[in-house]
Parts: C-alpha cells; structure tokens; sequence
C-alpha cells in the first residue's frame, strides 16, 4: 500500500464530511417534510370535522377542540418550513421563502382565525361558528393558492 499525502488525506475526509452532511441534510429535510406533511393533514381533518358539526347542525361547543388544534398547528408553520425543505416530495413552493414575511402573516392570520372560531364554539352560537369557520377556511385557501404547488 502507498502511503497517502497529507493533502490527499485531508481531501478525502473533506469529501467524507461533505457527503455525509449532505446526507445528514437530506434526511433532516425529509423529516421536516413528513412532520409537515402530518401537521397540514390534522388541519385539515379539523377543519373537515367542523364542517361536519355545521352541516349536520351539531353543537357549537364541539368545534372547540378542532379549532384549537387548527390554531395549534398554525402557530408551528414557520418551524415547519425551515429553509431548504423544498427539496423532494413536497408541494411547498419557493414563494415560500421568497415572499417569507407574507408566509408568515397568513399563518399568524390563520392562528387569529382558528383561535376566534374556537371562541365562536364556546358562544354555543351556531351561526357565529359557520361566519367564523369561514373566515377560518378562507385564509387556508389563501395560503394555499399562493404557496403550494396544485395537485395534478
């Protein structure tokens, strides 16, 4: 066997660290996009049960706790868009993190929204829940037209 040249040595670990951060950074990004992914997914069975409790007449009170889940999730929304995961499987656009500032008000709005239907839930007024679960809807619709890739 040869013996290496301090510069060879020092070029291959540098190419070891820098395949294995890449692969450290991969992993990380599809973990982000997993997590987020969940994340949306429980949103939106929130929203849809309370759509449900309207449609079907049900009790004010019963949309509380999926409003606050909404409110939950909304206010984790910038955490789960750190820069960088836009790579793979992901319908987040690079609107994103271009237009970061007005990504991060929708999902404060959506906070305010989803907080302001949970104590809609709590007035026991049906009616002030539908105003409110709209307002609540709209501002997911407005993220999601702006930010995230349409699905085929």
């Amino acid at each position: 066997m040869t013996r290496m040249t301090k510069a060879a040595w020092l070029r291959a670990v540098c190419t070891i660290a820098v395949l294995t951060a890449g692969g450290v950074a991969a992993w990380a990004a599809d973990d982000v996009i997993k997590t987020r992914e969940a994340d949306m997914k429980e949103m939106g069975k929130s929203l849809k049960a309370i759509k449900g409790i309207i449609d079907s007449g049900g009790s004010a009170a019963d949309v509380v706790a999926p409003a606050n889940k909404i409110a939950e999730v909304a206010g984790l929304i910038p955490s789960l868009f750190p820069k960088g995961s836009d790579q793979g499987k992901t319908g987040a656009l690079p609107a994103i993190w271009e237009k970061w500032d007005e990504f991060t008000k929708h999902a404060d709005n959506l906070k305010s929204e989803a907080t302001m239907l949970a104590s809609a839930g709590q007035s026991g007024d049906l009616a002030t829940v539908r105003a409110q679960f709209d307002k609540t809807a709209k501002e997911c619709g407005a993220c999601h037209k702006e930010f995230r890739k349409k699905d085929d």
